[in-house]
């Protein structure tokens, strides 16, 4: 024997000195590793068998067996103690005794060779056997697999030429008889036995599986070479040349091998050589070709080979890495590059959203105090190793290495603050144990452990600035949340789950503070196009009048503007379905029929009549839509204008009437009258062809109020009687803008622009230093057109970069409400938008899918071949 076959022998079974190592020896200790397996294996077997009994128990619909159900399991609880301590002694000796000769293979129990015989075995005895039976062919296909190489292994060491099955002292019949004998020894009713026997056997199925991979893993390494299947010659029977053959117990056999026959080819016996053997179920990922392989086909075609088990090759290569990492050192990490020590990093004239960033992958070491242990990329490679020993399917090794991709990717992901890329890395414990559960959770985007992670990464996204109390406040409970789990048993998806719930029910209170003022400031707004769309409908329907002809142009811009939104606003508002709503509609053909003067001249008794009603009317519905009466003080003094050449010659009128009277004499206005030189018309000339035509509205109006709550304040002027329309907005005197820029330089030369879209001069683009491209019209367009509802942008305003989100936009695109932190709004048109992004004062930020782009990012790996 050699030096490094004794070396394996000791490392797997310590307790034998290298001097005395020999192959009955490796046989005994496994011997009693199988019996020391037995008392755990067997408690796990009880567990599950009276679960799976008070499930049928509830499920049961007849007393009588709801009551049997109950008393199998109460019984089996209390028989649990006595059972776990004396099976694994009973096993022990059954191991020792070695195998029973049988009449038919296969089984424990005496063949009955006549009828006779019947009559000469106890029904008690019968019913055992039966039990015993029935309960082995339950055990035998779950087995199958790992028994056929355990076979191989047993008979080698017990240095047999080939394999023989019967032989093998840890054979499943053992285990079966050995509990069948507890289980009658407690002198239950038979009924209560069955049902013990019948709930136990696919527990003890499951449980011999893994003692037998076990035994096989532990046997491999200690370099034992398995024995092989060979073909038994058998003499030819029934006559010359003819006769059949059996074939050696091979690993498809229901029992283990013993007695699979096929029939001889005439003529005599088969050949003496080796059979061809079956191809391994397990799988050495110790080759990195294999894992190479298995990799991509786990990760893109979702794993054939998933629940195949791994190759003994595959336990040495990891238990070499794992002794390797225990025995190394921590090592020094050197400073990684861009860190917050970092000149330009530390300088707070440096906005946060051009500072350089930390460098972060999965192999970074991380705040101790903040993270523990795991803080240290040495103590997360010695349990992510840790895992992979325990692993036995190819699917939670290939697991675990997606995970740990997946968490190098997401760590270098600049999109997320350096601190959120460090909690993922801290994360990866929790998540290998997961993978050991679940190894395709990555792949279930509704699953409890990829939510928590995007969840987390996209709640980020509502910060910028890493040092803010803000993201301070965000990241606390993200931190003990983590923590915690890191700090749990993953059984299953439960903890991830209870941790995403705990933090997503702080998160909701958060947001319901912010959520009904930023409700009211969108219906505002949502109410504001409606309004504007049904005045556009309202004015088309009003350029469609017959009786426009002679109307001065101003006049229609007053029906087709102001007037219409009034009208609008009535019809949106009105509650009780009237035909014109406040009476609006009917004041258009008095205005109209009131600004035609060669009519109104020949009847100005009805002029003065309707005039107060007339103006009453129009200050009505103006002041419904909340606007400035300075707005329209033009528009009034130009109707006082048409009206008084009526108003004067009424006024004239009097004045003859009462000379003719004698009350007083005529006045100079009077005497021009008289002799023709005053002239009776306006001079406001008649709407143009294009005047007549009603055009849609640029923007929705709004009164101040809203437009202070939607956050317009620094995009308008403060006083309505200056306020230039919307779409004109930008187009203020170049004195009075270079004159607010030079003030404010003045005053603050530190700040280079004042609250996002109050025409900020361009020399603010300077905070942007690092970067040199200039964006033309045509590129902010198309940005901001690729903007939608939920989505994130770095926005500047008052001397600071908020992270704000788009939660409104028009219809037609020319309006747009994005909110900061604490449900700040920022409102803008359309070309304010387009003109902060060319100076780079609005940069949209990428929130696609973390997790989504991560395993895309690792898919694209693994396709190129990089590791």
């Amino acid at each position: 024997m050699d030096a490094g076959w004794l070396c394996a022998i000791n490392q797997i079974f310590p307790g034998i000195p290298l001097q005395m190592a020999s192959q009955p020896d490796v046989l005994q200790s496994c011997l009693q590793q199988a019996a020391q397996a037995a008392r755990p294996a067997l408690e796990r077997c009880i567990e599950n068998a009276v679960a799976a009994l008070q499930v049928a128990e509830t499920q049961s619909v007849k007393v009588p067996e709801r009551d049997e159900l109950s008393a199998a399991w109460r019984e089996l609880l209390k028989n649990k103690p006595a059972w776990s301590a004396q099976y694994p002694a009973d096993l022990l000796a059954a191991f020792k005794s070695g195998p029973v000769p049988t009449k038919q293979a296969g089984t424990s129990t005496p063949a009955l060779a006549s009828p006779d015989a019947f009559s000469l075995v106890d029904d008690a005895y019968v019913s055992q056997a039966i039990e015993s039976s029935r309960l082995l062919q339950q055990i035998l296909p779950l087995v199958e697999q790992p028994l056929a190489e355990l076979n191989m292994l047993i008979s080698a060491v017990q240095g047999l030429p080939n394999v023989q099955p019967e032989l093998n002292p840890l054979r499943p019949e053992v285990f079966a008889q050995t509990l069948r004998e507890m289980v009658f020894a407690a002198s239950s009713e038979p009924a209560i036995t069955s049902l013990w026997l019948k709930y136990l056997a696919d527990p003890l199925g499951r449980e011999l599986t893994l003692v037998y991979e076990r035994m096989v893993n532990q046997l491999e390494l200690a370099k034992i070479k398995g024995a092989d299947y060979r073909v038994r010659h058998t003499p030819a029977s029934g006559g010359k040349g003819r006769g059949s053959n059996k074939i050696g117990p091979g690993p498809d056999s229901g029992n283990g091998g013993a007695g699979m026959t096929t029939p001889l080819p005439p003529g005599g016996y088969v050949s003496d050589e080796l059979m061809t053997p079956r191809p391994s179920q397990y799988a050495d990922l110790s080759d990195p070709e294999v894992k190479d392989g298995m990799f991509h086909d786990f990760l893109v075609n979702g794993g054939s080979n998933a629940n195949r088990g791994l190759a003994p090759a595959y336990y040495a290569t990891i238990e070499e890495e794992l002794l390797a990492l225990k025995a190394a050192r921590e090592s020094t990490l050197a400073p990684l590059t861009g860190s917050r020590d970092a000149p330009q990093a530390g300088n707070p004239k440096v906005p946060a959203v051009d500072r350089p960033q930390r460098l972060v992958d999965e192999r970074s070491q991380l705040n101790q105090e903040m993270w523990g242990s795991y803080s240290r990329p040495r103590e997360r490679d010695i349990l992510r190793t840790q895992l992979k020993k325990e692993a036995r399917q190819v699917g939670q090794v290939l697991g675990m290495e997606v995970v740990r991709k997946l968490v190098d990717q997401v760590a270098q992901d600049s999109r997320l603050l350096v601190p959120v890329r460090e909690a993922i890395v801290a994360l990866e414990p929790s998540l290998l144990r997961l993978a050991m559960v679940d190894p395709r959770f990555f792949d279930d985007e509704g699953h409890a452990g990829r939510r928590l992670i995007e969840r987390v990464a996209q709640r980020s996204f509502k910060y910028n600035d890493e040092s803010s109390p803000e993201f301070l406040t965000f990241f606390e409970p993200v931190t003990r949340a983590f923590n915690a789990l890191n700090g749990q048993a993953i059984d299953d998806a439960q903890p991830f789950d209870m941790a995403l719930a705990q933090l997503e029910y702080g998160w909701d209170e958060q947001d319901q503070l912010e959520a009904e003022s930023r409700n009211k400031l969108v219906q505002a707004l949502r109410f504001a196009e409606e309004r504007q769309t049904k005045a556009d409908q309202i004015a088309f329907e009003l350029s469609t009048r017959s009786d426009l002809d002679k109307v001065p142009g101003r006049v229609l811009d007053f029906l087709f503007g102001p007037w219409a939104l009034a009208m609008a606003h009535a019809r949106l508002t009105d509650t009780r379905n009237q035909v014109d709503p406040l009476g609006f509609g009917s004041v258009v053909p008095d205005l109209i029929w009131s600004v035609k003067q060669d009519v109104t001249l020949q009847r100005p008794a009805k002029l003065f009549e309707m005039i107060p009603s007339l103006l009453g009317k129009l200050h009505t519905g103006l002041d419904l839509l909340g606007q400035d009466p300075r707005e329209n003080e033009e528009f009034f003094d130009m109707l006082m204008k048409l009206h008084q050449p009526v108003l004067k010659l009424r006024r004239l009128k009097s004045q003859r009437d009462a000379e003719e009277s004698g009350a007083m004499a005529l006045d100079s206005d009077a005497m021009a009258l008289d002799s023709g030189a005053m002239p009776l018309e306006s001079d406001e000339p008649p709407a143009t062809p294009e005047q007549r035509r009603a055009k849609a509205a640029a923007q929705r109006w709004l009164d101040r109020d809203d437009l202070d709550d939607a956050g317009f304040e620094d995009t308008l002027a403060t006083v309505h009687g200056e306020l230039t329309p919307l779409e004109q907005e930008e187009t203020l005197e170049p004195a009075v803008q270079q004159t607010a820029a030079q003030d404010e330089a003045e005053t603050n030369p530190a700040a280079p622009a004042q609250e996002a879209g109050d025409n900020a001069p361009a020399q603010a683009a300077d905070i942007n230093t690092d970067i040199h491209t200039e964006i033309t019209p045509a590129q902010a367009e198309q940005t901001l057109l690729s903007l939608q509802a939920g989505h994130w942008v770095d926005l500047y305003s008052k001397q600071r970069w908020l992270r704000a989100q788009l939660i409104w936009a028009s219809t037609k695109g020319t309006l747009f409400m994005f909110v900061s932190h604490g449900g700040q709004p920022h409102s803008m048109t359309k070309r304010s938008c387009e003109r902060l992004i060319r100076e780079r004062l609005l940069r949209p930020v990428d929130s696609h899918g973390v997790v989504a782009q991560a395993l895309d990012a690792v898919a694209a790996q693994v396709a190129a071949g990089v590791d």
